[in-house]
């Protein structure tokens, strides 16, 4: 039995919750925030392992913080947290499916957020439905990653689970490979090694809302290999009409891996062949909002609204 949540002030007004990790919502929360209340609407911020959820019984599951009950229509979130346990994971996943079931829509969905988060189920499932990405092995043996090098000549050796470049590290030697996965097992991670690709200078982010790709940018470089804003790449306004395929391929990658909004990096080699790299379940949106003018705060606000109205 769904219960009907009830707000408490505002009359047609949705309550959306925005949760995140951090003691203070970060840059893209507050940005969030500004927009649900710039639009009539009552947003609020909550640290997502903050949240707990209670089954009363007869169909009555309450949501609280420090045994505040927490009144809303739908969520945003922005982040699980990194330095956890999988316990502690899975609680954040399960209080955010609670919500989701008995609640409203949460944005995106915290069981599809794992999915993407993690590299390698991700991009497996992309070329599954038959999409492009770059040869790509995931090990817990040296030798393996070994003998990648020598197949790949150079690879990107990245975390599994990560974000804004960091941790990525282009190796061109197999015995360095060698070493490196043997120092990862050390610290019980896999490696997750990436045929290295020859990219014009740029990369593509493409930033989708529900089936529309509402943005993309490149992501140039003057020195270096990686095109991350946070790591000091320039965005650069990238259109529809300039590359179709970009547009598409980010939507489509969105839709596979079940997700209401993403930010999907697309790298084009040099002969023009496009390769999805990653799709991002909570990207940053800073460098795309400066570089194309378009405001994701904006869509994303609008697409959950008309969720947790149906």
């Amino acid at each position: 039995m769904r219960k009907q949540t009830i707000s408490l002030e505002g009359g047609n007004s949705t309550r959306i919750l925005v949760t995140h990790y951090s003691s203070r919502p970060p840059w893209s929360a507050r940005e969030l925030l500004k927009t649900i209340n710039d639009l009539g609407h009552i947003g609020f911020y909550e640290r997502i392992q903050a949240i707990d959820a209670e089954i009363h019984g007869d169909g009555v599951v309450d949501v609280s913080v420090a045994g505040r009950p927490v009144y809303l229509d739908a969520v945003i979130v922005r982040g699980l947290g990194y330095t956890m346990s999988i316990e502690q994971l899975l609680k954040r996943v399960g209080v955010l499916e609670t919500i989701k079931i008995f609640k409203g829509p949460v944005i995106n969905d915290p069981v599809k957020m794992i999915l993407a988060r993690e590299k390698w189920i991700s991009l497996i499932h992309l070329y599954e439905a038959g999409l492009p990405v770059p040869r790509t092995i995931i090990t817990e043996n040296p030798y393996t990653a070994m003998r990648a090098l020598q197949k790949y000549e150079r690879a990107v050796f990245k975390p599994p689970i990560g974000s804004l470049g960091l941790g990525s590290i282009l190796v061109n030697n197999p015995d360095i490979g060698y070493r490196l996965t043997r120092s990862l097992l050390a610290f019980k991670q896999p490696a997750y090694i990436q045929e290295y690709i020859e990219k014009p200078g740029y990369d593509i982010r493409v930033f989708v809302v529900g089936d529309i790709a509402i943005a993309a940018m490149k992501r140039v470089v003057s020195e270096g290999w990686k095109t991350n804003i946070a790591r000091g790449a320039k965005g650069v306004k990238l259109s529809e009409k300039e590359d179709p395929e970009a547009y598409e391929l980010a939507i489509k990658a969105t839709k596979v891996l079940g997700l209401d909004y993403s930010g999907v990096d697309i790298i084009v080699d040099n002969d023009g062949r496009h390769y999805i790299i990653e799709v991002n379940a909570s990207p940053l949106w800073r460098g795309l909002k400066e570089a194309t003018g378009v405001d994701p705060a904006k869509y994303i606000v609008e697409h959950i609204i008309n969720k947790a109205k149906r």
